[in-house]
């Protein structure tokens, strides 16, 4: 900001009531405020009342330093004060509501702390030697356009039916999922600080193991927190176990709530009734539509170290139904991208096998700790290409169990099966 010009306006009490105002003043310059004083700019042979006039109608502050003498002197329009206080009416006269000028309270114990003149202004109170410091920060920050509490910008109205608007950049990213800044879409900021967050919670809970999703549109869009949670709740798909993206509306605490771009979820029990372990389910959805989810594996609550082949394609394909659900609701055009994220970490010591005893396989360990696979589908086509879809994303990850592999009418049977409500 350009520096700020300041007059003083005082009434020349005693020779300990002008040094006071000169180190003010001083100080004042100090710390670059351009302070304007008659002890300095007001020599022998010079216009009193030219001085005074030029000083207050041209500086952006003045300052009354609001002695009682002041103050008296002001209200009888006696010496220079008296004329300063007609200069000072004159200019309040264009602009009531103006904070050009700031009382300063400095030797007054009468009741009446400012000129009448002022109004009811607020002012600052510098009768306390030991408070000096305390004060003159107190001006500073006022007189620089510094203050101490900032006054936050106004949020959303986290009930309103209107769009929000999004904090996230415009979306530029090319077919593969690149930003024109080389960073992938999904690598964006709100998905790594989502990440953190559930992270304490995971870890407060001693869970290890998880999937983790991310979705991410290769398109602007802007949606309410109510186009969000009603499109999430149409998108559920209740096949088995807690649904990718559930909705426990009953419940107060685990239910979705608003927050300032957009809604999110987290849905825990430290110790799971029939299994006897702790299981943890978490989701985001941002108004720009980026999703993040992260739960515990189903396995976790079946057997210790299990790492189920079909359960993970039905999770999969369960993943991709509900992000093509999700968009559709939400009014994308099914020629938009979306590139799509899956993360399993805890594997290692973990045994591929199946929780199906139609689909036997021989048992394989798992010796690195987690697969992360990065895909991008055409909304439009999810469905008719699902499994081939399912196949890309797990492929990479069974092949961290000594090379396991699975034909495609292996993948194929699975999906269609999961399409028709089955479990297999």
């Amino acid at each position: 900001m350009s520096v700020p010009k300041v007059f003083i306006s005082y009434s020349h009490d005693s020779v300990a009531h002008k040094a006071w105002v000169l180190q003010l003043a001083t100080d004042l310059r100090v710390h670059g405020v351009d302070a304007s004083l008659d002890q300095w700019d007001l020599v022998p042979g010079q216009d009193v009342a030219a001085f005074m006039q030029k000083g207050i109608t041209e500086s952006d502050r003045v300052l009354l330093v609001c002695s009682e003498n002041y103050v008296a002197r002001s209200e009888a329009g006696s010496s220079g004060v008296g004329y300063e206080r007609l200069i000072i009416t004159a200019d309040m006269v264009h602009s009531i509501d103006t904070k050009k000028f700031i009382p300063l309270i400095r030797n007054n114990a009468s009741t009446r702390k400012v000129p009448r003149f002022l109004g009811p202004r607020l002012y600052i109170d510098f009768s306390e030697a030991g408070h000096y410091r305390e004060k003159r920060e107190e001006l500073l920050r006022e007189l620089l356009g510094a203050p101490a509490v900032v006054k936050p910008p106004l949020g959303e109205n986290p009930f309103s039916s209107d769009p929000v608007r999004s904090t996230a950049p415009a979306r530029h990213a090319s077919n593969s999922g690149v930003m024109a800044s080389g960073i992938k879409l999904l690598d964006d900021a709100w998905f790594n600080t989502e990440a953190k967050a559930t992270a304490k919670r995971l870890k407060a809970l001693g869970i290890h193991a998880y999937m983790e999703l991310r979705f991410g549109l290769h398109a602007d869009i802007s949606k309410s927190q109510l186009e969000l949670v009603t499109s999430v709740r149409k998108s559920e798909i209740h096949t088995f176990g807690w649904p990718i993206g559930i909705t426990l509306d009953h419940h107060d605490k685990f239910r979705p709530h608003p927050y300032g771009d957009g809604i999110r979820a987290e849905i825990f029990t430290e110790t799971d009734s029939l299994s006897g372990r702790t299981s943890y389910d978490y989701w985001a959805l941002r108004s720009n539509a980026d999703f993040f989810l992260r739960q515990c594996l189903f396995e976790d609550q079946r057997a210790e170290n299990a790492f189920f082949f079909n359960i993970r394609i039905m999770r999969m394909a369960e993943a991709l139904l509900f992000a093509a659900n999700l968009y559709r609701h939400l009014g994308v055009d099914p020629a938009t991208r979306l590139s799509v994220r899956v993360t399993h970490r805890g594997l290692a010591g973990r045994k591929l096998g199946s929780s199906s005893s139609s689909r036997h396989i021989f048992p394989r360990t798992a010796h690195d700790d987690e697969s992360q696979v990065d895909i991008v589908v055409v909304l439009g086509s999810i469905r008719e290409a699902l499994a081939e879809h399912v196949q890309r994303i797990a492929e990479p990850l069974f092949m961290l169990f000594d090379f396991a592999q699975f034909p495609p009418e292996v993948y194929a049977d699975i999906v269609r099966r999961f399409e028709r409500g089955e479990v297999t």
